[in-house]
């Protein structure tokens, strides 16, 4: 499978205007317009390309934008520092807990697995679990929608931040084929602290208590948030690590809900 670099023609070491240039390139070849009369086989291609197209360039878009590359001496020279606070950050990090005496909580947001990130344009594992309503949901329920499964605690900052995010974009396109499923990590948390949050924070979308860190471990899931934006086929298209930007998901699902529409 095509990386985004790929999908967009450029190399690792582009810089945020080489991905501007090359996404506007490529956007204008596969154009509607362009491919209007053509047989309907040629119009969906074109549609699939510019989802994949956009999906690629809003995952590199943010990591394109660092500060440009210093000289080869200066850049070794940070990099020398930077691996020293590291190590002085680790150090102190390892001595605090033993100096306090206090041991190491065992609710923490890493759980077991392969690296997330393999799991992309791979099929997403189905799985079942029960909703704060006692309802038994499965992912295979939602064939043919396009999905967000959104992995959080209630205990976890930046999930609490996103959650209002996510309540906009699905209300917005829950019509069109869109659904978010929230998988709280139960076994990390509290059902009633979780089944309070969807009252108080008028959670809209269905939300699944992982008791036994079931989803976890089939989507490799390491850190809170993360999110995995599934298409109609049921493809993961992205993975995203932290809380997700809101103008960012709506075009992703927009994208992948006209293009997945052309083909139905």
């Amino acid at each position: 499978m095509a990386t985004a670099y790929e999908i967009l023609g450029i190399g690792q070491d582009a810089t945020r205007e080489d991905l501007e240039a090359a996404y506007a390139a490529k956007r204008a070849v596969y154009a509607a317009e362009r491919h209007a009369h053509l047989p309907e086989e040629f119009v969906q291609h074109a549609a699939q390309r510019r989802a994949e197209l956009a999906v690629a360039y809003h995952s590199l878009r943010s990591a394109l934008a660092a500060p440009p590359r210093l000289a080869p001496a200066s850049e070794h020279r940070r990099d020398r520092e930077t691996i020293l606070a590291v190590l002085v950050l680790v150090v102190l990090a390892l001595a605090v807990p033993i100096l306090r005496g206090i041991a190491v909580p065992q609710r923490t947001v890493t759980a077991t697995g392969m690296d997330a990130s393999t799991l992309n344009a791979k099929q997403a594992p189905d799985f079942t679990l029960e909703t704060v309503d006692g309802q038994r949901v499965s992912l295979s329920d939602f064939k043919g929608k396009v999905v967000l499964l959104n992995l959080w605690a209630t205990w976890c900052p930046p999930c609490v931040r996103e959650t209002p995010r996510l309540v906009r974009v699905f209300e917005k396109y829950q019509d069109q084929g869109f659904v978010v499923l929230g998988i709280n990590t139960t076994y990390q948390d509290d059902p009633a602290k979780v089944a309070e949050f969807v009252r108080d924070q008028k959670v809209s979308y269905p939300v699944l208590l992982d008791l036994n860190d079931e989803f976890g471990k089939k989507y490799a899931a390491r850190l809170l948030p993360t999110s995995y934006l599934v298409d109609r086929t049921g493809k993961i298209v992205t993975t995203k690590v932290g809380e997700v930007d809101e103008a960012q998901l709506e075009e992703q699902v927009q994208a992948l809900l006209q293009a997945d529409g052309s083909r139905r």
